[in-house]
């Protein structure tokens, strides 16, 4: 079974029942939500009231989206584990890391945003360039998202990818901009239990149509199943294989749409507790769309699948072929499964970057009016950044490689300075500003001689497989420059005051 229009009437009727169902339900708890909200602190933050449980499902179900189910399942069933270093094992490591070392005390510092400690530290300069920076990655992150939802439309309900992709991003929009935090967290509740029971549905049934968990292995190399580099044959080799790993393992440990959940828990313990625990419990979720995208090896197969962009529609595709022919019913918990997974990744990005551009940027430089119509303002600059989304879903091709290349500026503008702020106190406007521009200096310099040393130039290069692996790799040069950087600019500067002191 390659397609919805295989399917039998009452099937396809079911399916979009049930995706209308779904959809009904988060526009209801967006519009309950919005009742709420009383100003900015319950639309950023939830009034800072979440307890563990929802803190919890609200961090993991943010971080499984179209990524990491259809963009996983695609790149194993392409390239085997070296090709998802970043997520989900990078991602995961993140959330560990940040529980550990970063959203207890920005929570209980009451910052309402990652770039306020920035702010606080180096000068509403330095918040608002971070925050510029950052605010695009969680435009990428929403288009991978809106990608994903206009993917699997078209895939299982015959729907064209652009109108998916379009009403999708309605619904998402809606919810989110009506109820803001809150908003997000009750439905974030709702679409991880559904993402667990769609992924455990899949699963048992897509190891046995390849032949048992002893076949399955049996048909896989060692290669397939290794996280160490292939084929290095020079130095960019290495960086790149670094740099799948630390994009999102550190990147992510700074990220808005992390740290606004931690920021929403009660109390600092429960912004440690809930990071560490979705960590571990991403990672074990996170090997599901593994293993079926491996399944999918044999499965396409055995079926015959082809397709130009089957590697975006591996699990779509074995939805149709493990539960269509079982029972419409699990048919349809799965497709919910899906689509509850991207929006809960879609509307964390929404809102992230919304907060960013209002509370770090528009308000340091109008803050009379601001103050004003914050609120207005935030919902207005949703409304925006859907729009831009958009365009990106529509005409970028891999969803995988849109939501890696989102995190890279986190990465090399914000980690060091959010780091510095938070663990060298003494660290001075100086080292930070020198650290940022560094940073994004070599990140950008080299990926620019980059796509010119390749013949194809800048906007060729984006068009292509290579694009990745330079934007990668220059991340990782921007990191090493801008790390040295802060280094040296520290000792230098306490050599200074000591010197002054004495």
């Amino acid at each position: 079974m390659n397609g919805f229009s295989e399917l039998s009437g009452n099937v396809k009727i079911l399916l979009w029942g049930g995706i209308a169902v779904y959809c009904a339900i988060m526009l209801f708890i967006g519009w309950w939500a919005s009742r709420k909200v009383k100003g900015m602190h319950d639309f950023l933050v939830a009034g800072r009231r979440l307890p563990l449980w929802m803190a919890t499902a609200t961090l993991l179900a943010t971080w499984f989206g179209a990524g990491s189910s259809m963009g996983v399942a695609g790149t194993v069933y392409e390239s085997g584990l070296t090709g998802v270093l970043a997520d989900p094992f990078g991602a995961a490591l993140s959330l560990i890391l940040a529980g550990v070392f970063i959203v207890g005390l920005l929570r209980k510092k009451g910052c309402m945003t990652v770039t306020d400690i920035i702010s606080r530290r180096y000068g509403e300069g330095a918040g608002i360039y971070a925050s510029m920076w950052m605010i695009p990655v969680y435009v990428g992150w929403l288009g991978a998202q809106l990608k994903g939802l206009g993917t699997i439309l078209n895939m299982l309900t015959g729907m064209n990818v652009a109108t998916g992709t379009w009403l999708g991003a309605a619904v998402v929009l809606v919810y989110t901009c009506a109820g803001g935090m809150w908003a997000v967290t009750l439905t974030d509740v709702v679409q991880v239990a559904i993402i667990i029971a769609g992924l455990l549905v899949l699963l048992p049934g897509s190891v046995d149509l390849a032949g048992g968990a002893d076949a399955l292995l049996k048909s896989l190399s060692p290669q397939d199943l290794s996280l160490l580099p292939q084929n290095v044959s020079n130095v960019n080799d290495v960086v790149y294989y670094i740099g799948s790993w630390i994009v999102m393992g550190l990147g992510c440990m700074v990220g808005q749409d992390l740290v606004q959940r931690s920021l929403a828990s009660k109390d600092d313990r429960i912004a440690v507790s809930s990071s560490v625990i979705s960590g571990f419990f991403y990672m074990v979720l996170g090997l599901i769309p593994i293993v079926i995208g491996f399944s999918a090896r044999v499965v396409f197969s055995k079926y015959g699948v082809t397709g130009t962009d089957v590697s975006n529609q591996v699990l779509p595709r074995m939805a149709l072929i493990v539960l269509g022919n079982i029972h419409p019913v699990l048919l349809t918990v799965f497709i919910s499964a899906l689509v509850a997974a991207i929006m809960s990744s879609a509307d964390s990005s929404l809102l992230a970057g919304a907060s960013l551009m209002c509370n770090n940027v528009l308000e340091p430089l109008s803050p009379d009016f601001m103050k004003r119509h914050m609120l207005a303002a935030t919902r207005i600059t949703t409304v925006l950044f859907t729009v831009i989304a958009l365009y990106f879903a529509l005409n970028v091709e891999s969803i995988y490689a849109l939501m890696i290349n989102s995190w890279i500026s986190q990465l090399v503008v914000v980690f060091i300075p959010v780091v510095m702020a938070l663990y060298v106190p003494k660290a001075g406007k100086q080292v930070a500003w020198a650290t940022m521009i560094v940073g994004t200096v070599v990140w950008l310099g080299y990926t620019f001689i980059a796509s010119c040393g390749s013949g194809m130039g800048i906007v060729k290069l984006m068009d292509s497989p290579q694009f990745e692996r330079t934007i990668t790799c220059g991340a990782v040069y921007g990191f090493i420059c801008a790390l040295l950087t802060a280094i040296f600019c520290y000792i230098g500067e306490r050599i200074s005051v000591n010197a002054e002191e004495e």
